[in-house]
């Protein structure tokens, strides 16, 4: 029993070994939880008999909850913290809808407290139908529990009782992780809303790939198997991977085009005080200055064209350099330039919206990460999650960063979560600076990637078969539907 980590399978492991200790016919159990108004509860976990086969737990009873001041057996059992036993002639309360749902008949019970050696309790195990003895003349009967069944209770109870408190306190340490993690993810979005969602339908993508390659029976992935550990591994680097985002500058973080709005502002006033002193200039010394008039009323939209993080025209780049170059003098002897010196540079980059500063500011977020995680001590079994997402901009053929390491330094978990990194950054309809890619497009372009020998193409074959990129639209189904 000590050494299952799986509560569930734990609990059953126990409530089988009672059935078998003091011979009854079944047997269920409960746990000591704290409920959502911060009182004591027993929460029903799990329950088997010998006479029917329970296939599945109904519904009814996986939400069966008692707080320790109901008058039930299992309530009064946790209250006094000692062994109960009954009789029923028939049942009632809440062993009689228990026997209602199961079509099962309930004569005694005997229902005993699991307290561990330093005397706390952790739960409740009830056990049902004694069976009779094959060497006393009552068989055939249904014998009633007796103390030598507390007995035979109690040699294992304390050790139960301690495993129970071990699994418990491994499935709090992993809910306490798993509101670090959201809690981490949160705050990434807060500063980058535009990317808001992506790092958990990531993680969805990423597990469900895993999952799928574990499952594959044929090719070079046959014998590539994630345990349940491995994939919570993969989770939480993927639900982490851009937390190193939380030390890019905000304005270079969420910078959607090339100039900022204000930048533009500026500008905008600029050419308008140009015209107007262009203007006045020439009506007081008539010189022709018709063709300067002219680039300044054309430059406003031209700027704004060049400001959308498209790929630049050779034209309009030449049209930019012209446009710095166009001076106004304005009163006392002050010239304005059309366009500064770093404002023509921003506008001429010839695609997206960073300047090469900023995007190995962007960039940098990779090993930012992985510092940050590097600093958690990550328990037993999720030690990689820091080296998973350090590679998850790398790529088979040194092209990626912060490395640019070979494809022999990339783990596959890593390889997985750049396919599916990608592939949502393509297909994300959550970013107001570009439309959402069709999947079939998108499939194309990681396709392409594979082709030039920058993804795995075993992993990206499952990802595709597996039809993991339907994950997050089922979620997102389910959702407006539930909505």
């Amino acid at each position: 029993m000590a050494g299952d980590r799986n509560l569930h399978k734990l609990l059953n492991t126990i409530v089988n070994s009672f059935v078998e200790l003091c011979a009854c016919d079944g047997g269920s159990i409960f746990t000591l939880r704290k409920g959502l108004d911060g009182k004591d509860v027993l929460v029903f976990e799990n329950m088997v008999t010998r006479s029917i086969k329970i296939e599945e737990v109904p519904e009814h009873l996986v939400n069966l909850r008692f707080t320790l001041d109901e008058d039930t057996l299992v309530s009064r059992t946790a209250k006094t913290r000692l062994p109960q036993r009954a009789n029923f002639n028939p049942a009632a309360g809440a062993e009689a809808r228990v026997d209602h749902v199961l079509n099962y008949a309930t004569y005694n019970m005997m229902s005993a407290p699991l307290i561990t050696p330093r005397g706390d309790l952790v739960g409740v195990v009830q056990l049902v139908n004694k069976l009779p003895y094959p060497s006393r003349p009552s068989a055939g009967t249904t014998p009633d529990f007796d103390q030598r069944d507390e007995r035979m209770f109690n040699i294992v109870a304390a050790q139960a009782a301690l495993a129970i408190e071990n699994s418990l306190l491994l499935e709090e340490q992993e809910r306490l992780l798993d509101g670090f993690v959201n809690a981490c993810v949160t705050a990434i979005e807060e500063r980058d809303p535009v990317t808001s969602g992506h790092s958990t339908r990531v993680s969805d993508y990423t597990v469900a790939l895993g999952d799928a390659i574990s499952r594959t029976e044929t090719g070079p992935l046959k014998g590539v198997y994630f345990t349940p550990t491995q994939l919570r591994e993969i989770r939480y680097a993927a639900m982490l991977h851009d937390i190193g985002k939380i030390s890019v500058k905000e304005d270079v973080l969420n910078k959607e085009k090339k100039l900022h709005g204000w930048q533009l502002e500026v500008i905008r006033m600029r050419l308008k005080l140009m015209r107007s002193n262009l203007k006045l200039r020439q009506q007081a010394t008539k010189e022709d200055l018709t063709e300067i008039s002219r680039k300044l009323d054309n430059a406003w939209k031209m700027i704004t064209d060049a400001n959308e993080p498209n790929v630049l025209p050779a034209a309009v780049n030449s049209a930019l350099q012209d446009l710095s170059s166009i001076e106004v003098e304005i009163e006392d002897g002050e010239v304005l330039t059309a366009l500064t010196k770093e404002e023509g540079f921003k506008l001429s980059i010839q695609k997206g919206s960073l300047t090469t500063d900023e995007r190995l500011e962007i960039e940098r977020h990779v090993t930012n990460t992985f510092q940050i995680l590097k600093m958690v001590p990550w328990s037993r079994g999720l030690e990689l999650v820091p080296e998973i997402a350090y590679r998850h901009h790398e790529k088979l053929d040194g092209t990626g960063y912060p490395c640019k390491c070979p494809a022999a330094d990339i783990p596959v978990q890593s390889r997985l979560l750049t396919i599916t990194d990608i592939y949502d950054a393509l297909t994300a309809d959550d970013r107001p600076y570009k439309r959402a890619m069709p999947t079939e497009r998108a499939l194309d372009i990681l396709g392409m990637e594979v082709k030039h020998g920058k993804l795995d193409s075993d992993c990206f074959k499952v990802f595709v078969e597996a039809r993991i990129f339907e994950v997050c639209q089922k979620h997102k189904k389910a959702h407006l539907k539930a909505a």
